[in-house]
């Protein structure tokens, strides 16, 4: 028998090393695009999934009023401490039970004795909702406003509680006909007078649905 020399030995073990990592590689490769496309598909459907389920959270909305600073016509004769009010609010429903929310809301215009106020605030609310039927919820909420009042003589603007309590009817699975009523105590107004604001207002929430 016909001894080989070293170096045809190692070209033999070169093409057979060569040889089997190619059959190797082509097996692989052949399983990688369904594996890859496998892969890729389920994650696009758990984004999709995810994405939706955090839509179908999101609501918004909006609704008019009117508005009553509580003291601020105390001892003052032939002043204004009514206007009208509007809102814009946006939420999140963590839960069935829970949402946490944002407003806008401008509470309106008071005068007396040649002076006046303009008030706005900005809150962010927790909400606690309990259904009484499919079509009737009701809700309270608490939280904190940024509110600011625009006067005749200064300026001001503070950071204090607000509160509220309201009804929702279910008008179609994305819309609701929203009735509700907030205060927010001790706003400063001109001459550095503090009062209470409450505030009645009716509008419509759409939900992501």
């Amino acid at each position: 028998m016909k001894k080989l020399t070293p170096i045809k030995k190692n070209i033999k073990l070169v093409i057979f090393i060569s040889a089997a990592t190619f059959l190797l590689c082509s097996n692989v490769n052949a399983n990688l695009p369904k594996a890859g496309f496998n892969y890729i598909k389920a994650s696009a459907a758990y984004i999709d999934q995810s994405s939706t389920g955090m839509m179908d959270r999101i609501y918004f909305g909006g609704a008019l009023g009117a508005s009553e600073a509580e003291t601020y016509c105390a001892i003052t004769k032939g002043c204004e401490n009514k206007d009208s009010s509007w809102k814009a609010f946006a939420g999140y429903n963590i839960s069935e039970t829970f949402s946490a929310e944002a407003a806008y809301t401008n509470i309106g215009d008071l005068h007396k004795q040649g002076t006046s106020s303009d008030i706005s605030a900005l809150s962010v609310s927790g909400v606690a909702n309990l259904n009484v039927s499919d079509q009737l919820g009701v809700f309270a909420k608490a939280g904190f406003s940024r509110w600011e009042s625009k006067n005749t003589d200064s300026d001001k603007s503070g950071t204090g509680l607000t509160y509220g309590l309201g009804a929702k009817i279910s008008l179609s699975e994305s819309m609701k006909l929203r009735a509700e009523w907030e205060r927010l105590p001790s706003i400063t107004t001109s001459n550095t007078e503090e009062s209470d604001m409450n505030m009645m207002s009716i509008g419509v929430e759409l939900s992501t649905l």
